[in-house]
C-alpha cells in the first residue's frame, strides 16, 4: 500500500462515519424514531387520562346537580306541607283553622271539669294513665302499686268508684311515646271519654326537645278530651337521681303544666315534706318502693283536693278577663300554644304494620299511593313503634330507596318492651318507605310506623349499625285488569309448550298406529277402543283441575284429537302432558293470587275523628293487676283499650 493509500482510509473511514447519521439504517436514527413514538404514545396517554377526568367530572357534577335538584324538590314538597299545615290564624293571631280548611278542633275549657264535679257528687270516674316506667308503678318488690292505692284513695275521700286505664310503657319510653299511646287509645276507642288524664314523664326526655313534645302531649290531650282534668307528675327522680334528666325537665313540666291549666304534682317535693331522709322511699335511688308508691298516691289524692277546693287555682286566663295580666286562652276558649309548632302535633298518622306488604323476613315496605288511601300525609317526621329484644335490637327506615335513618339499643333483660321512638323529621316519601330490622325475631315485633307534624328541632341521630336495602322492589301497585292479563300471559305460554308437545307425540304415535293396524289390525281393534274409553275419562277429569278453563280450551281439543288417533301404547303419554299443564297452571294461579290480596287490617290512624279511617278495636280487652304496671304480653295483644274497675 502507497503512502497516499494510507493517508486516504482515515478520510474514507471518517467519511463514512460522518455520512452514517443520516443514512437510513444507522442506529441514531432508530433512537430518532423511538422518542417520536414515545412522544406521541405519552400524548395519546395524557389525552385519555384528560379524557376520562372530564367525563368522571361530568358524571360528578351531574350527580350533585340531580341530588340538589331532588332535595330542592324535596325541600319544597316538605315547606308547601308545613304551610299547609299550620294554622291560619285571624289579624290578632288567634288560631281559626287546623290547615286544611276545616274548622280548628279547640282545646277549651268546660265551663264544669267532668272530673272535679264528679267527685264533688261522689260519681264514678275513669282516669287514664300514660308515661314511663314511673306511670306503670314499678318499684315497689311487693307489688304496691301508686295507681291502685290511688284507686282506694280516691274512694275514701271522696267516695267515687274508679276505673283506671294505664297504658303507661317502659323504661327508655319518653313524651313522644306518651303522645303516640294517647292518639292511639283516642281513635281506637272513640266511644271512651276520660275524665282525668295522669302525665308521668320526664326522666328519660332529653331537655331540648321535652318542651316541645311535652306541650304537643298537653295540647293533644286537650284536643282529645276537652272536659278531662290534666294531673301532670314531676318525677321523684328529680330529686333522689340526678343522673337523669327528671331535674332539668321539671322546670319545662311545671310551668306547662300551669299554662294548660293542669294539677301539678311534685313528686320530689312530696319526698321532702316528710322530713324524713329521700332515699328511704326508693331501694335503687330511682324507682319508688312501696312506701314511695304510698306517697305518690296520697300526694296526688292531696293535689286534687287542693284543687277541688280552689277550682280556680291555675287555670288559664282569658284574654277578655277583667284585669287580666296573662293572656293564655284565646277568645273563644281555645289555649294559646307557648311554641307555635306544638300546632302541627295536631296532625297524627299512624300505620300499623298489616298495611305493610312483608318482602321478607326482615324487611316492611308500604308505597307513597298507598299512604295516600289511607288518608295519611307523605312528609313529616317519622317514628317506629317496635319491640325490644334481648341483646342488640336495631331498625332502619329506607325512603325511596335511601337510607333515612335508624335506631339501635341494646337491652339485657329477658322479656320483650314496647318502644315508640323518633327516627328522624324532614321526611319526603315520592315512591315508598320501607322499614327493615336486623333479625326476623325483631322485625316480628314491629307494630307500625308513625308519620306526624314536621317538628322543627334537631333530632340527635343515634348510631347504629346500617342494615343492608331492602330487596329492589316496590309496593304492589298492580291493578286486578294487570294481574289477570298477568295470568293470562302465563297460561297462554304453558298451552303454547303443551301444545307443541301434544303435537309431536302426535305425529309418533300416528305412526306407531300405522305400523301396527298393518300388522295387527284385528288384534288391536279392541284394546284401540277400550283405550279411547279411558283415555276420554281421564281427560275429563284433568280440565277440572285448571284455574282458568277458557284460557286452556285449545290445548284441551288438540289433547282430545290425539288420543282418538293414538295407538294404546302411547295414550297415556297425552294423559300426562294435559295433567301437567293443568298442575303448572294450578300452582302459578294461587300464587300471584296470593300476591295480590291485602293483609292489612287496620288503616291509618289520623288526628282529626272525622276523617279516620276504621280502626279495628281488640277483642281482648288490656288489663292492670295491682303491681303488675303495664303487661307487655297483653298489650302486644290487645293494644290500647279499655282497662279495669280497681275497687277497694
Amino acid at each position: 500500500m502507497s503512502k497516499d493509500e494510507k493517508n486516504n482510509v482515515p478520510e474514507t473511514a471518517n467519511e463514512s462515519a460522518a455520512a452514517s447519521p443520516n443514512e437510513p439504517g444507522s442506529g441514531n436514527n432508530t433512537g430518532s424514531t423511538l422518542t417520536k413514538k414515545g412522544t406521541t404514545l405519552l400524548t395519546v396517554l395524557i389525552l385519555m387520562i384528560v379524557a376520562i377526568i372530564g367525563a368522571f367530572g361530568y358524571m360528578v357534577h351531574t350527580a350533585i346537580t340531580e341530588d340538589a335538584i331532588d332535595e330542592s324538590v324535596n325541600a319544597e314538597r316538605i315547606n308547601a306541607a308545613n304551610e299547609r299545615l299550620q294554622p291560619e290564624t285571624d289579624k290578632d293571631g288567634n288560631i281559626i283553622t287546623n290547615g286544611n280548611g276545616s274548622e280548628a278542633a279547640s282545646a277549651v275549657l268546660p265551663e264544669e271539669n267532668s272530673f272535679l264535679h264528679k267527685l264533688n257528687a261522689g260519681e264514678p270516674v275513669s282516669i287514664l294513665v300514660i308515661g314511663d316506667v314511673f306511670g306503670t308503678g314499678a318499684g315497689a318488690k311487693d307489688g304496691t302499686n301508686w295507681t291502685d292505692l290511688l284507686a282506694l284513695n280516691i274512694k275514701e275521700k271522696f267516695g267515687s268508684e274508679v276505673l283506671v286505664n294505664n297504658l303507661s310503657l317502659p323504661n327508655g319510653n319518653n313524651a313522644y311515646s306518651a303522645y303516640v299511646t294517647l292518639m292511639n287509645e283516642a281513635a281506637g276507642n272513640k266511644d271512651s271519654v276520660y275524665d282525668a288524664v295522669i302525665v308521668a314523664l320526664g326522666y328519660y326526655d332529653a331537655p331540648f326537645t321535652f318542651d316541645l313534645q311535652y306541650e304537643g302531649l298537653l295540647r293533644s290531650i286537650k284536643l282529645q278530651y276537652p272536659s278531662a282534668e290534666i294531673i301532670g307528675l314531676i318525677e321523684s327522680a328529680s330529686l333522689t337521681e340526678p343522673g337523669g334528666y327528671s331535674d332539668e325537665t321539671a322546670t319545662y313540666a311545671k310551668n306547662l303544666l300551669e299554662h294548660y291549666g293542669a294539677i301539678v304534682a311534685n313528686m320530689g317535693e312530696a319526698f321532702m315534706v316528710t322530713g324524713q331522709d329521700v332515699n328511704t322511699f326508693t331501694d335503687d335511688g330511682l324507682l319508688p318502693n312501696a312506701d314511695g308508691q304510698k306517697l305518690y298516691a296520697n300526694w296526688i289524692v292531696r293535689k286534687i283536693d287542693e284543687r277541688l277546693r280552689n277550682p280556680g287555682d291555675n287555670v288559664p286566663e282569658k284574654d277578655n278577663a277583667v284585669g287580666a295580666t296573662v293572656s293564655t286562652v284565646d277568645a273563644d276558649g281555645t289555649i294559646a300554644p307557648v311554641n307555635p309548632d306544638a300546632t302541627l302535633y295536631d296532625h297524627y298518622y299512624y300505620i300499623a304494620s298489616d298495611s305493610f306488604q312483608r318482602l321478607d323476613d326482615c324487611n316492611f315496605i308500604i308505597g307513597a299511593q298507598e299512604l295516600m288511601a289511607l288518608g295519611s300525609e307523605t312528609v313529616g317526621m317519622i317514628g317506629l313503634d317496635y319491640d325490644y329484644l334481648t341483646g342488640n335490637n336495631t331498625a332502619q327506615v329506607v325512603i325511596d330507596n335511601d337510607i333515612f335513618g335508624g335506631l339501635s339499643f341494646e337491652k339485657e333483660d329477658a322479656a320483650p318492651e314496647r318502644h315508640i321512638r323518633i327516627v328522624d323529621n324532614d321526611a319526603s316519601i315520592n315512591d315508598s318507605i320501607a322499614v327493615s330490622f336486623a333479625t326476623k325475631e325483631q322485625a316480628d315485633g314491629f307494630h307500625g310506623l308513625i308519620i306526624s307534624g314536621n317538628l322543627n328541632f334537631n333530632q340527635p341521630h343515634d348510631k347504629y349499625e346500617k342494615l343492608p336495602l331492602p330487596p329492589e322492589t316496590t309496593a304492589p301497585e298492580t291493578t286486578v285488569e294487570e294481574t289477570t292479563a298477568e295470568e293470562t300471559t302465563v297460561a297462554e305460554t304453558t298451552a303454547a309448550e303443551t301444545k307443541v308437545q301434544e303435537t309431536t307425540a302426535e305425529e309418533t304415535k300416528a305412526d306407531t298406529v300405522k305400523k301396527e293396524t298393518e300388522s295387527e289390525a284385528e288384534k288391536d281393534k279392541k284394546k284401540q277402543e277400550e283405550t279411547k274409553k279411558e283415555t276420554k275419562a281421564s281427560e275429563t277429569k284433568a280440565p277440572a283441575k285448571k284455574a282458568a278453563p277458557k284460557q286452556t280450551s285449545a290445548p284441551a281439543e288438540t289433547s282430545a284429537q290425539a288420543t282418538e288417533t293414538a295407538a294404546p301404547e302411547t295414550a297415556p303419554v297425552q294423559t300426562t302432558a294435559a295433567e301437567t299443564s293443568a298442575q303448572i297452571e294450578a300452582e302459578v294461579v294461587p300464587e300471584t293470587a296470593a300476591a295480590e290480596t291485602p293483609e292489612a287490617t287496620e288503616q291509618a290512624v289520623i288526628s282529626d275523628p272525622a276523617d279516620s279511617a276504621t280502626i279495628v278495636v281488640p277483642t281482648v280487652p288490656y288489663t292492670v293487676e295491682a303491681g303488675q304496671g303495664i303487661d307487655v304480653s297483653q298489650w302486644n295483644t290487645a293494644g290500647p283499650t279499655v282497662g279495669i274497675t280497681v275497687t277497694p
